[in-house]
């Protein structure tokens, strides 16, 4: 999850372990921090150990969300990741644009915890059916 919100991500950690699905979590609460994680030699050198599926707040300080999804999209290692924008409003403008970029999908994180924590349980299971409880 790439989310300047601890808020946002301490409730994503709670409605996965809610929600018992097995998988792993990390965070960076900025794109740069991600980028270095999924573009250094490491990561190029062992793309099984890349996430398999980054939630991505689309206003990031910075870099924007977009320009991240931009540098996926463009390497070979990162390219098929399922990325799906995590926004905290709708922009349409902001949804097409992500969606022309190649973002798998584009959610609005709900205000209501229990909503949010469940929209994410809900995409866990959509995107990486072998992490069900």
């Amino acid at each position: 999850m790439v989310d300047p919100s601890p808020e946002s991500v301490e409730l994503a950690r709670f409605g996965l372990w809610r929600n018992k699905l097995d998988c792993a979590f990390g965070w960076f609460e900025d794109a740069e921090g991600a980028a270095q994680s999924l573009f250094n030699p490491q990561a190029r050198a062992h793309p099984a150990d890349l996430p398999c599926l980054i939630l991505l707040e689309p206003r990031l300080p910075r870099m924007e969300g977009l320009e991240l999804l931009h540098m996926l999209r463009a390497h070979a290692h990162t390219r098929a990741l399922p990325v799906v924008m995590f926004a905290t409003s709708q922009d349409d403008a902001d949804a097409a644009r992500a969606r022309a970029a190649g973002a798998n999908d584009y959610l609005v994180k709900p205000v209501d915890a229990r909503a949010f924590m469940e929209l994410v349980s809900q995409t866990v299971r959509r995107w990486l059916p072998g992490a069900t409880a």
